[in-house]
């Protein structure tokens, strides 16, 4: 289990608390330093000597403060003396004198580092034309925006931003609202002054400064809105600044990149402008501001983040090429887009209070992504890919006894940053989603209604949620949510016959045999869920809450208990209901999501030990005729889970005969042939089906691919296969192959079709390869952001487990140093450790942590370890 490591807490005083804010900062491309200065209207309730405020790396040059409300001289009071916590990321001005209770202006002239760790205020760099350019951006969330200004760095300390930016006359200067002003500043350089922004949270502020050109559009005008938002809330400024609503001409939306890339951004722009009409109807409150820019950063480390009114991108999470983009990697960014502004609601509008309730944020907006792109393109069938992925991954993080809680009590950043992970997204947005299911969609979208309108431009915690969802929909939400997101795990249900009687029983469900074994024989208490799902008995759907440790159902024969995979939660059927639902597979009469879930839940019992891997592999053979991508995905899932138990052991040829007659099959049914009008699965089936046949030795298929790469110059494979064709041609690869690969890599310009050459370099057999590539990700060729995925996907290679590990300890200091200063990225990267499976590499792994820091990733380490 993980260990009692809560750092203390790093909270400011409560007395003090921000108003308002007018901050002006001036970039240093060349030096890659910035200097500013702001005044910070606060609002203090008791008489002190000093102000704390947080910030980190930053130099403060002067500090003073003076009465907010007189309309007379103000006297200004310089501080005394300004001390710094570097373990507490705070500074503390000291004055000699008492600080007047009430309204005061704290000014503060300071200067700091533009950095190149991804974090607070850092510099991403391009190549344009052979010549290499330079633009700065921010990514303030969770504990960063102390490194671009000292602030008060905490979500419920929300306020009004006025942001000047001083910037080169070339440049654009980007904030989250429109400017007002733009007026010559000094020989080449001009202020650009921004409209006040809504009362808002320290870590959705954000600039970005630098050459870019964009696409916009406008959405539909708005229609009449039912609104309860304070007028106390709104700022009223000069012309186009922050007026409280949506004007009569709709919202303006742009999509910026750097130069000679807008015409990648049409797609994003179509799903932005639907997107935002989509979630004005849906939540029925307007989005509140004149514009949306959405901008493409060439280095960033998420995927995207939620900056009110200038959302921030990762170039392959919102740049499609439509001759080089893949389907899957176009739905990602619409899945992306639609995450990113249903945050423009849930997260900015209505703040979580804490981090602790970080999983308002992002499990919401996992659960609205899906919705609101299914909404816009029925045909991708979102909510079955939904379960082949989040959600599964969700599943399979929170089998271990290392998991957390949804709800979770951080302080310090470190702890902050570990817990955006999949339990906070994924299995946040399985909640919401289930709980969408239990009180039916209109009191889901009444309750959301009722829940934003009340805390608009405030801050809550998860229970003003349920009581919203409780006050629409008469039901006791609060009682039945806390279960699932104030505790570890989900539950196991089993089947059972006793007589003509059938019983279910539930208990928690671990995925290792040894956390099984010590929870029961733990004295701890054991947990029980209020469990709301849907089942099969004579042929009738029944709704159930089971609230008991166990219950009898209704009826003499049962069918798929959790129909169609509503409720997070697995199950354990009997022999007899098993054999019955194994001729409905065969015969294809469940629907899709009820056949994904019944073999993904017996391989996960075969890996926890509740049944024989046998039972598994032989019921997996009933899916032979299975036409759906998210089950076979799943399949394969299970199967290379084995296989990787298997690499070293005699079983091992064997298995490869076993798989090969499921995947061979298949692949000779898709070819490498895309088909006029074929279904979105089909496309992703015939990716899985190529790679899963080569992987387990299918010579007809390896040899295809091989043709198709080396004719690749005379006919363009097709982005969809692409990333089949490279990998297995790499697997099957020796030097020259490596070589041209590295070539192609380095050469290219599309940020996805370079990840795709990264992948493919990580999928060598040979140690000496990949030790090159392992080598060649720390090398000037391969971005900050990107190495980690090359390492851990060299990692990921079962050839190259054991030089991956060795590679990460020999270079740890540069690895620490490049990624160890907060952020995900170490999180990532040692993430394979987990599928080591020699005892002797848990000892070294342990040993080797011990001695050696990994900051943010100590809860990875431990379910690597589990």
């Amino acid at each position: 289990m993980i260990k009692n490591k809560s750092k203390k807490s790093v909270r400011l005083p409560s007395h003090i608390s921000p108003i308002s804010y007018k901050l002006t900062i001036k970039p240093d491309l060349e030096s890659f330093t910035f200097s500013g200065n702001e005044i910070i209207k606060i609002n203090i309730n008791k008489e002190v000597n000093k102000i704390t405020l947080h910030s980190k790396d930053i130099d403060i040059e002067t500090a003073s403060i003076s009465n907010g409300k007189s309309k007379t001289k103000r006297a200004e009071i310089f501080s005394s003396k300004i001390t710094y916590d570097t373990e507490n990321e705070t500074v503390t001005l000291h004055f000699k004198n008492k600080i007047n209770i009430g309204i005061n202006n704290l000014s503060l002239l300071f200067k700091g580092i533009i950095n190149d760790s991804l974090r607070g205020f850092y510099r991403s760099k391009y190549i344009l034309n052979g010549e290499t350019k330079n633009l700065v951006t921010t990514q303030f969330e969770a504990t960063d925006a102390r490194r671009a200004f000292p602030c008060f760095d905490e979500p419920e300390q929300k306020a009004i931003f006025e942001v000047s930016l001083i910037v080169a006359d070339k440049h654009t200067a980007i904030s989250n609202t429109l400017p007002v002003e733009i007026k010559e500043h000094s020989a080449g350089y001009k202020i650009v002054s921004f409209s006040p922004t809504p009362r808002m949270s320290t870590y959705l502020l954000a600039f970005i400064i630098g050459e870019f050109e964009y696409v916009e559009g406008r959405t539909e005008p708005a229609k009449e809105f039912l609104r309860s938002v304070p007028s106390s809330s709104l700022v009223r400024g000069p012309k186009n600044s922050f007026a409280g609503g949506v004007s009569n001409n709709g919202t303006q939306v742009r999509v910026f990149t750097t130069a000679g890339k807008s015409h990648q951004a049409k797609f994003a722009l179509e799903v932005a402008i639907k997107s935002l009409e989509f979630y004005n109807e849906y939540f029925d409150i307007p989005y509140p501001l004149p514009t949306l820019d959405l901008i493409a950063i060439p280095d960033f480390e998420s995927a995207a983040m939620e900056n009110w009114g200038a959302v921030t991108f990762r170039e392959t999470a919102i740049l499609v090429d439509e001759d080089n983009t893949s389907l899957s990697n176009k739905q990602w960014v619409a899945i992306v887009i639609a995450h990113e502004l249903a945050h423009q609601w849930f997260g900015n509008l209505v703040t979580m209070k804490w981090w602790t309730d970080l999983w308002l944020n992002e499990g919401f907006a996992t659960y609205m992504e899906t919705y609101c792109v299914d909404k816009m393109f029925p045909n991708w069938h979102m909510w079955d890919l939904y379960l082949s992925d989040r959600y599964a991954l969700a599943l399979r993080l929170d089998s271990l006894s290392n998991s957390h809680p949804i709800e979770i009590e951080v302080n310090h950043p470190d702890e902050i940053n570990e817990i955006f992970d999949m339990v906070s997204y994924a299995k946040g947005g399985a909640m919401i989603r289930q709980l969408a299911e239990y009180i039916g969609h209109d009191n889901f979208r009444d309750g959301l209604r009722h829940y934003l309108k009340k805390h608009s431009y405030k801050n809550t915690k998860t229970a003003d949620l349920w009581d919203s969802f409780e006050k629409v929909s008469k039901k006791p939400i609060n009682k039945m949510m806390s279960s699932w997101t104030k505790e570890t795990g989900y539950p196991l249900v089993t089947t059972s016959k006793k007589g003509n009687k059938f019983y279910l029983s539930q208990e928690r469900f671990f995925s290792s045999r040894i956390s099984v074994q010590e929870y029961k024989t733990s004295n701890n208490k054991k947990n029980l869920w209020p469990i709301p799902f849907k089942y099969e008995s004579n042929n009738e759907v029944i709704n159930l809450l089971m609230t008991k440790k166990s219950i009898p159902l209704i009826g003499t024969s049962i069918g798929k208990i959790n129909k169609e995979e509503e409720t997070f939660m697995r199950v354990r059927y009997d022999e007899l209901t098993l054999r019955e639902l194994s001729e409905k597979i065969k015969n294809m009469t469940l629907s899709i999501k009820d056949r994904l879930g019944i073999i993904r839940d017996l391989f996960a019992l075969a890996e926890g030990g509740y049944i024989k891997t046998d039972a598994a592999l032989e019921f997996a053979l009933y899916y032979k005729d299975e036409t759906e991508y998210i089950v076979w995905v799943e399949i394969a899932s299970g199967i290379n889970r084995i296989n990787n138990l298997l690499s070293n052991d005699t079983a091992a040829l064997k298995y490869k005969k076993y798989v090969c007659s499921l995947f061979s099959s298949l692949a000779e049914r898709m070819s490498f042939e895309k088909k006029e009008n074929e279904n979105h699965s089909n496309t992703f089936l015939r990716n899985l089906s190529l790679s899963q046949a080569a992987h387990y030795g299918d010579t007809k298929v390896i040899k295809q691919a091989q043709k198709l790469f080396k004719e690749k110059n005379a006919n363009s494979i097709h982005a969809d296969i692409r990333g089949a064709v490279y990998g297995i041609t790499a697997a099957n690869g020796g030097e020259k192959e490596w070589k041209l690969f590295e070539k192609l890599y380095i050469d290219e310009k599309l940020h996805e079709e370079k990840d795709r050459f990264g992948r493919a370099l990580s999928a060598f057999e040979n140690e000496k390869l990949l030790l090159k590539t392992l080598e060649f990700s720390l090398s000037k060729h391969v971005r900050n952001q990107d190495a980690p995925f090359i390492i851990s996907s060299v990692w990921s290679n079962q050839h190259g487990k054991d030089l991956t590990w060795k590679f990460v300890k020999n270079n740890w200091k540069e690895i620490s140093n490049r990624w160890g200063l907060g952020g995900h990225f170490l999180s990532r990267l040692l993430t394979p450790l987990g599928s080591h499976t020699c005892l002797k590499d848990l000892k070294d792994a342990q040993k080797f942590f011990t001695k050696n820091n990994a900051p943010g990733a100590d809860r990875t380490l431990e379910q690597s370890y589990e």
